[in-house]
């Protein structure tokens, strides 16, 4: 609300009860003009007062809004992906596509591309990028079920672990030949993920955990304005 909390109200005057009509025969019951007010009264003090409640706690909601801790989203994800740490282990392919989606609930951008190898031509991994911006809902919760439950959705072998220095907190899964790495900070959430092709070179999963993880770190300072 524009005015700010909800100041102190005024006493409120007991409403007239106003009758019309004939006049009540004499067998029917006194009508007390005085307790109808109170009863009245006493309506109208209720409902004021949980309005009061309901419309103060929405305030306090919209007061406090997201915290997207200056993280902007960009329909250019894929040019901003500088890739420092994968770029010791990869060459950037040619192959790249970013997409951008806005709503009142969120605000998304994704890439996806191609990675090469040092040692040859052709592709030795893909690679996929993605931040989401959450200005309705806390994601904190659903992120740490993800994490907590990541190596029982995911079949075979997984191996999930805490990542520090990302965010408010992170953590990385290996799979197979893949490397992901979840992030989130505030209200936003990021995820960088890198799949090995089964020609892709030497770089295995483990070798890929920490400069996938050091890459989104590089990632979400060029996302985010001072």
């Amino acid at each position: 609300m524009e005015n700010g909390p909800w100041a102190a109200a005024g006493a409120i005057s007991e409403p007239e009860l106003v009758v019309s009509g004939p006049a009540a025969p004499a067998n029917r019951p006194e009508l007390r003009p005085a307790s109808g007010r109170r009863l009245l009264g006493a309506l109208l003090v209720g409902a004021l007062a949980a309005s009061a409640v309901w419309g103060a706690g929405l305030y306090a909601f919209g007061a406090q809004g997201p915290d997207l801790r200056g993280y902007r989203v960009s329909d250019r994800l894929c040019s901003l992906l500088a890739m420092p740490h994968l770029a010791t282990a990869f060459d950037r392919g040619s192959r790249w596509e970013s997409t951008r989606s806005s709503s009142e609930a969120m605000d998304t951008a994704d890439c996806s591309g191609e990675l090469e190898r040092k040692e040859g031509t052709g592709r030795a991994a893909t690679i996929t990028a993605s931040m989401v911006l959450h200005k309705r809902t806390d994601p904190g919760a659903e992120f740490d079920a993800a994490r907590t439950t990541a190596a029982e959705r995911i079949p075979g072998r997984t191996e999930v672990r805490t990542a520090k220095g990302l965010g408010d907190r992170a953590y990385t899964v290996v799979h197979g030949r893949t490397a992901t790495v979840h992030v989130l900070d505030g209200d936003a959430e990021f995820t960088l993920s890198v799949s090995t092709a089964p020609a892709g070179g030497r770089v295995t999963p483990e070798r890929l955990r920490p400069l996938v993880a050091g890459d989104i770190g590089a990632l979400m300072r060029r996302v985010s304005t001072p």
